[in-house]
C-alpha cells in the first residue's frame, strides 16, 4: 500500500513541477523521456548481460542498466537542449500551465513507470512496502489456501509502470525498431517481472542468456491434483487427473538448466511460475506469455511420471505455482506443463530473466508406452472421472555410483543378484525435484545448546535470558568457546506449554554434491514444518549449522522463542554459506510444538513431494 501511494504522489509532483515549468519546456521534456524511455527498455537487457553482470551482482545487473541508461541519457538530453534553447515561447498563463500539465503528466507518467519497473527488478522479496504484485500460493503454516492461480495481486494507480512499458513497445515497433525488437521478448513486461519476482528473496532472479536448452515437448492428456496421505483415515497418496479448461491444452516442455542458469551460490532455485512460454495463437497475432502451472511429481516410490498442478490442502486446492524446487539430478532435464489455447504456437521458453530457448511442439519427446493405472479416481462430485491416460515415464536420469550416492537403494536380502535393485533405483532417478530429508535416529527434543557457547557475536538483535537463548543469531569458532569470555550460553528459552524438536537433516543427495544442492535449503526454509498424528503443523523456530569455513569450524545458532510470522525473520546464515556445507557438517532445524504429541511427518511444503514419513522415528515429545 505505501508503494502505491509513494508513487501516485511522484506523479502527482512531477506533473506539478511541469505544469510550472510552462507548456514548451515540458513538451520537450516529454518528448525526451518516451525516447529515452524507449532506448533504455530496448537496450537493457544487452547492456546488462554485457557489462553489468560482468562486473557487479547479476542479481542487480537488469535494475542497474535499465536507471543507468534512461537517467544518464534523460539528463544529458535535457541539459543539451537547455544549453541550446534558452528562452520558452510567451504564451497566455492559463495555455501554459494547463499545457505543461498536460505534458507534465505524460512525462510524470513515464518516469514513474520506468523507475517502478527498476525497483520490480530488486529483489527485495515478494513484497515490497506493503505491494504484492501476484498473491502468493505457497502454504503457510495455519493460514488460508488459495484455490485458484488465476487470481490478482495489486497494481499501481494509474498505472505508470504499464504505461512506460507501452511506450517503450509502440516505440519498438516504429521510430526505435530493429532486429531485436523490445516486444518480441516482453509482451507483458510487468506480468513477467511479477512472475520472476514473486519468490523469497533467498531465490534468484537472474540466469545468463544461453543457459538453459529445450529437449522435448509433448502433450499431456491431464495434469494432477494430489491428495496427501492422511494417517488417521488410513489412506494413501492419490491423484486426481484435471483436464484442460474449455478452449485450451496442456503442453510440457522439456528444460535442461545449464551451468549459466546457477544463481551467486552455484545451485539450481527456482519456482514454476519462473518459467514462461511466448508464442501467438496465430500466424501474425500478438504474442502472448503463460507461466507453467504444474512440474513433474518428486514421489520417488511410484513409476508413473505425473505432472502435479495442485495439493489438496482441506477442502481448498493449493496451486504449487510458488513451491520452490531444485533438479534432484541436476544433469536432469525438468518437465513443466503450460495450458495454453489450442492453436498457440510457440516461440521461446524462458527461465527467471534472460535464459530463453526456442520451442517446437511438433518437436516431441522420444515415445514410450507407459504401464497401465488400474482404479479410477473420484471427482469432487462424488462421481467417477475418465481413466486418465498415464503420463510418460521421464527419461532416466544419469546412473551414480551406489558408494557415492546417499540415496542409493540398497537391496533386500531377496532382491541381492535378482535384478531388482537396478529396478529400484531407476524408479527413483526419475524423480526430478530434490527436497530435504531428516537423518533417522539423530534427533531429539530438549532445550540444550549443541556446545556451551563463551566465544561468540550476537546478530539481529540476539537476546539472552541467564544463559539461555530467547531470539536472535549467534556466531562464533568452535575451537575457541572453552577459553571465551562471554555469558556462557548452553540453552533454547523454551516457553513452558512447548518442548523444542531439534530434527537432525541432511539431503537426498551425495555429500560429496551437497555444496551444490543446499541452497534448496537456504531457499525454502521459510516453507519447512512438521506435522502431528492429530494433524496439527509447527512451523520453524530456528535452526543451527557447524561447518568448516576458510579452514576453520564455525557454528552459528538462530533461534526465535516467539512468533515472527513470515520465517523470513530467520533468513540465511551469516558466515556458512552454501558452498561450506560439506564433508563434516551438521544442519539442524528447530520446531517448537506442544507437549506429548508425536511428530509424525517432515515436509518442506513442497506440493510435488509428499511429506517425509517419521513416524519410524518415534519423535514423542515429552509431557
Amino acid at each position: 500500500m505505501w508503494f502505491v501511494v509513494l508513487m501516485l504522489l511522484l506523479v502527482l509532483g512531477i506533473t506539478l513541477r511541469q505544469a510550472t515549468s510552462g507548456l514548451f519546456s515540458a513538451m520537450i521534456m516529454t518528448v525526451l523521456t518516451v525516447c529515452c524511455a524507449a532506448v533504455a527498455l530496448g537496450t537493457y537487457e544487452w547492456a546488462a548481460t554485457n557489462f553489468v553482470a560482468e562486473f557487479w551482482k547479476r542479481e542487480y545487473a537488469y535494475p542497474v542498466a535499465l536507471g543507468a541508461i534512461f537517467g544518464v541519457s534523460l539528463g544529458v538530453l535535457r541539459m543539451l537542449f537547455d544549453k541550446l534553447i534558452t528562452r520558452s515561447c510567451l504564451l497566455p498563463v492559463f495555455v501554459d500551465r494547463v499545457g505543461g500539465g498536460l505534458f507534465g503528466f505524460v512525462t510524470a507518467l513515464t518516469t514513474v513507470g520506468v523507475l517502478a519497473i527498476c525497483l520490480a527488478m530488486i529483489p527485495f522479496g515478494r513484497s515490497m512496502l506493503g505491494f504484492t504484485r501476484v498473491p502468493n500460493f505457497a502454504r503457510v503454516a495455519d493460514g488460508p489456501s488459495p484455490a485458484d492461480e488465476s487470481a490478482v495481486g495489486d497494481s499501481l494507480w494509474l498505472a505508470p509502470d504499464r504505461f512506460a512499458s507501452g511506450v517503450a513497445a509502440l516505440c519498438s515497433a516504429g521510430i526505435f525498431s530493429g532486429k531485436e525488437s523490445f516486444y518480441l521478448h516482453d509482451p507483458d513486461l510487468i506480468q513477467s517481472l511479477a512472475w520472476v519476482g514473486s519468490v523469497p528473496a533467498e531465490v534468484s532472479r537472474y540466469a545468463e542468456p544461453g543457459s538453459i536448452s529445450v529437449e522435448g515437448a509433448d502433450q499431456p492428456q491431464f495434469v494432477y491434483r494430489m491428495n496427501p496421505a492422511d494417517e488417521r483415515e488410513s489412506r494413501a497418496t492419490t491423484y486426481e487427473p484435471i483436464e484442460p479448461q474449455s478452449g485450451h491444452e496442456f503442453r510440457m516442455v522439456q528444460v535442461r538448466l545449464m551451468q549459466g542458469a546457477r544463481d551467486e551460490r552455484k545451485s539450481l532455485v527456482f519456482t514454476a511460475r519462473q518459467l514462461r512460454l511466448v508464442g501467438r495463437l496465430r500466424d501474425g497475432g500478438l504474442l502472448k506469455q503463460f507461466h507453467a502451472i504444474a512440474i513433474q511429481q518428486a514421489d520417488m516410490n511410484d513409476p508413473i511420471n505425473r505432472h502435479v498442478k495442485y495439493v489438496r490442502d482441506g477442502s481448498s486446492d493449493r496451486p504449487i505455482i510458488d513451491d520452490v524446487f531444485s533438479p534432484r539430478d541436476q544433469r536432469a532435464p525438468i518437465e513443466v506443463v503450460f495450458s495454453v489455447p489450442r492453436g498457440f504456437t510457440p516461440d521461446f521458453v524462458e527461465y527467471k530473466r534472460g535464459a530463453r530457448a526456442p520451442v517446437s511442439f511438433e518437436k516431441s519427446v522420444r515415445p514410450s508406452v507407459p504401464p497401465p493405472v488400474t482404479g479410477t479416481a473420484s471427482g469432487a462430485s462424488g462421481s467417477t472421472a475418465p481413466q486418465p491416460a498415464p503420463a510418460r515415464p521421464a527419461p532416466a536420469a544419469p546412473v551414480t555410483q551406489v558408494a557415492d550416492n546417499q540415496d542409493a537403494v540398497q537391496p533386500t536380502p531377496d532382491e541381492a543378484g535378482s535384478g531388482r535393485r537396478s529396478n529400484r533405483r531407476s524408479r527413483r532417478s526419475r524423480a526430478n525435484i530434490q527436497r530435504v530429508a531428516t537423518t533417522g535416529g539423530q534427533s531429539l527434543f530438549g532445550d540444550q545448546m549443541p556446545i556451551e557457547l563463551r566465544a561468540y557475536r550476537k546478530l539481529k538483535n540476539a537476546e539472552l535470558t541467564r544463559g539461555k537463548l530467547t531470539s536472535g543469531h549467534l556466531l562464533g569458532e568452535v575451537d575457541q568457546q572453552s577459553g571465551g569470555s562471554n555469558p556462557p550460553v548452553t540453552r533454547f528459552d523454551v516457553p513452558a506449554d512447548k518442548r523444542l524438536l531439534q530434527l537432525d537433516t541432511s539431503f537426498l543427495q551425495a555429500r560429496s554434491g551437497f555444496g551444490r544442492a543446499i541452497s534448496a535449503a537456504v531457499g525454502t526454509v521459510q516453507n519447512y514444518f512438521v506435522t502431528d498424528s492429530s494433524g496439527k503443523r509447527y512451523k520453524l523456530a530456528g535452526e543451527y549449522a557447524t561447518a568448516v569455513v576458510n579452514g576453520k569450524k564455525l557454528i552459528e545458532v538462530q533461534y526465535f522463542r516467539s512468533p515472527v510470522g513470515s520465517i523470513s525473520g530467520i533468513g540465511k546464515f551469516d558466515r556458512i554459506k552454501d558452498s561450506d556445507l560439506t564433508g563434516d557438517y551438521k544442519l539442524v532445524m528447530l520446531f517448537l510444538v506442544d507437549p506429548g504429541v508425536t511428530i509424525t511427518a517432515f515436509s518442506t511444503g513442497g506440493a510435488a513431494t509428499a511429506a517425509e514419513d517419521l513416524t519410524a522415528q518415534k519423535l514423542v515429545a515429552p509431557e
